[in-house]
């Protein structure tokens, strides 16, 4: 077999493979990331109408999914991401097992698992509800049934207790149709159930069962229209089951609150019903009641009586300040003047306090920590959310100091006593706060006749001991109680390194909390008297506007401070030496500082040259040779104490007063040397021709 005839056998296998090799599910997952996690219930099975949960993964992250259930669609949406969570309800299919699948829907990829769905039975009653005498349908079904077989039930009514009595009726449902369901719908109540004499006639709840066991559900029986009312509303009453023309009284009363209805007597048609209706008096209070029926000849083996209940509507109160601000945390009281009940509730954070009332004239009275706050008459007629505005004020707190400039930043601890409205005595808070950079703090929500103490401080230190307390704030939306931030004076001596006077110094005052300035200038003796604002200062000296010193200090009361600038009134002395170190005498020294005009100096006979009174900091020093053009020698250095320096100028060598250059020097001393060598070479050859003669 040649090598064609290989690859050619090998391709065709290949495509059959491709072909009849399942690629788009497996059971429970795929290989693409498409899988059913879990199943729930876990037993895989369950009747028609079962919720189903399904948990898994798809492989397009935040893609729309699809469950398939019997070849039908049963949920889709989009994926969290990869994961799916979704649920569906069993459809009505004959009993088997079905596939449930999820599929990709954006690569059509899907992951499957087997499902089984087992035989149901239902029984349904329409209406759930109703009043006496009436009819209603009981629907009875069999889900998921097995195809071909001819299904019957045997329904079973029973009456409310004490009654108890049991009407039964066999049903046939025939074979179930495509979907796999047998039903049948019967009225009860009827002829055709067994005993004779079936009713409903009683209040209370009927059972209803299919075959004893296999379904059951309930309908309630009651004379009432409706079992939820307001005031105002009217409750129509149908009641049967009495004598013609027999006369009873309808009553109402609520066992917990002691409040009743006026009574209502009434008259049976020919037919032995009472048809009437009871209205809901403008008085009655909010709360569960028994409605009763009871005539003067028939007495029912189930008495009719029934619960309603007067609802209520839902009334948020949203409690403000007279500034129009929210104030949580109020208890409100809500009294209705009718009925004369009272309910509580208490403000959230949003302010809200929600109640259960009915319509008509309520008094609202807000309570703030005990204290009443205000009531208001507000009329309910519905749903709604109301205002209610306590008696409460804004109190602004400024601080300003005696020239009235704002302080920022200034701490503020505030202590308030107040009277209980129930006369249960003094009670007292407190609160704390910090003005803004209106130099303001706005205590929220206070009460307007309690008595304030405000302790104002900075840096620890309270400073308004006599301008503290406020009281009896009136009833308004804002209330302003101005601290004064009182002044302080301050003498203070400025000196030098050696503790001499600085005169004409000036002086900055910054305050370091709220930037408050001062400025001064010293007299004659280095003295400034200042009056400043209570605060720390961050005190900057400056001489000739040379920033000589900066320092804090506080003026917290009356007090004197000594500032000494240790960078005035320093001594510079400077050395000027030759190569050899010798003195150069009469040199010129010039001195650069912070000082804008230069110090110069000659050097005396023994070299130096000194500086009083020199401003410290960095400073150059510049020594130049005398009578000789371009010959100095400068340096660079920081003075803050007294400091003596030498500067060495070595190109030159100091000889009898005079400077030469060290080079013109060292010319000079190679000449002598020469010269003398010379000279001893002469000497030496003379001598060695003298001797030579001689010989």
């Amino acid at each position: 077999m040649n090598n064609k005839t290989v690859t050619i056998t090998l391709l065709a296998l290949m495509l059959v493979a491709a072909v009849f090799v399942p690629l788009r599910s497996v059971s429970g997952q795929s290989s693409l990331g498409v899988n059913i996690l879990q199943v729930d219930p876990s037993s895989l099975t369950g009747p028609v109408g079962q919720s189903v949960n399904i948990q898994g993964t798809i492989y397009t992250p935040n893609s729309t999914y699809q469950i398939v259930f019997a070849r039908n669609v049963v949920a889709s949406g989009t994926s969290d991401g990869y994961y799916v969570n979704s649920n569906f309800t069993v459809p009505e299919v004959p009993s088997g097992s079905y596939t449930i699948t999820l599929r990709d829907v954006k690569i059509n990829i899907n992951a499957t698992q087997q499902f089984t769905v087992t035989t149901g039975y239902l029984i349904q009653v329409t209406p759930s509800t109703m009043q006496e005498g009436n009819a209603i349908s009981i629907n009875v079904k069999v889900a998921a049934a097995k195809a071909g077989v001819s299904y019957s039930s045997v329904v079973t009514v029973v009456l409310p207790s004490p009654a108890n009595s049991q009407f039964t009726k066999t049903v046939q449902l025939g074979t179930p149709d495509q979907k796999g369901t047998a039903s049948a719908q019967i009225t009860f109540p009827g002829s055709s159930f067994s005993p004779n004499g079936s009713l409903t006639d009683y209040a209370g709840t009927y059972q209803v069962y299919f075959n004893s066991s296999l379904a059951q559900t309930q309908f309630i029986v009651g004379f009432m229209g409706s079992t939820t009312v307001h005031r105002g509303d009217s409750i129509s009453i149908h009641a049967t089951g009495y004598q013609s023309g027999e006369t009873a009284t309808i009553t109402a009363s609520s066992s917990k609150t002691g409040s009743a209805f006026p009574s209502q007597v009434v008259i049976a048609s020919a037919d032995g019903i009472i048809s009437t209706t009871v209205p809901i008096p403008d008085s009655i209070a909010i709360g569960d009641y028994t409605m009763q029926i009871s005539g003067q000849k028939t007495i029912k083996t189930v008495a009719d009586s029934q619960e309603f209940s007067v609802v209520g509507y839902t009334v948020k109160v949203q409690t403000v300040n007279l500034a129009g601000e929210i104030v949580p945390h109020i208890n409100v009281q809500a009294l209705d003047p009718t009925s004369g009940q009272v309910t509580n509730s208490t403000s959230g954070d949003n302010g809200i306090a929600t109640f259960k009332l009915e319509k008509g004239s309520h008094v609202f009275t807000p309570f703030w920590n005990g204290v009443n706050v205000g009531p208001n008459n507000i009329t309910v007629t519905g749903d709604s959310t109301i205002i209610l505005r306590c008696q409460l004020t804004d109190l602004k707190i400024t601080v300003k100091n005696t020239n009235g400039v704002a302080m920022p930043f200034v701490n503020l601890n505030i202590f308030y006593q107040y009277q209980l409205t129930s006369g249960g005595g003094l009670k007292s808070g407190s609160s704390s706060g910090q003005t803004g950079p209106s130099g303001s703090f706005t205590f929220n929500s206070t009460l307007a006749g309690a008595r304030y103490t405000i302790n104002a401080s900075m840096y620890n230190q309270v400073f308004n001991p006599y301008n503290n307390t406020v009281s009896n704030l009136p009833v308004q939306p804002t209330s302003e109680f101005i601290i004064t931030c009182p002044n302080k004076n301050v003498a203070i001596n400025v000196v030098g390194y050696n503790l001499e006077p600085i005169p004409e110094a000036r002086i900055e005052l910054i305050e370091l909390t709220n930037g408050l300035f001062n400025s001064a200038t010293t007299d004659s003796s280095g003295t400034v008297a200042a009056q400043v604002t209570f605060g720390t200062y961050r005190a900057r000296v400056y001489k000739d506007n040379i920033l000589v010193n900066e320092t804090n200090i506080q003026a917290f009361s009356d007090s004197e401070k000594q500032i000494r600038c240790t960078l005035y009134g320093i001594q510079v002395s400077v050395s000027v030496v030759d190569f050899f170190g010798s003195p150069i005498i009469n040199a010129n020294v010039i001195l650069n500082g912070p000082a804008t005009e230069k110090l110069t100096a000659t050097t005396l006979g023994d070299g130096k040259a000194t500086f009083s009174n020199v401003i410290g900091g960095n400073l150059q020093i510049i020594a130049h040779a005398p009578g000789v053009d371009n010959a100095y020698q400068s340096l660079v250095l920081t003075v803050d104490q007294p400091t003596s320096v030498q500067i060495k100028i070595d190109k030159y060598i100091s000889v009898v007063g005079m400077l030469i250059q060290v080079s013109t020097m060292l010319t000079i001393l190679v000449i002598l040397v020469a010269v003398v060598l010379l000279a001893l070479v002469e000497v030496y050859i003379r001598r060695r021709r003298k001797h030579a003669t001689k010989s």
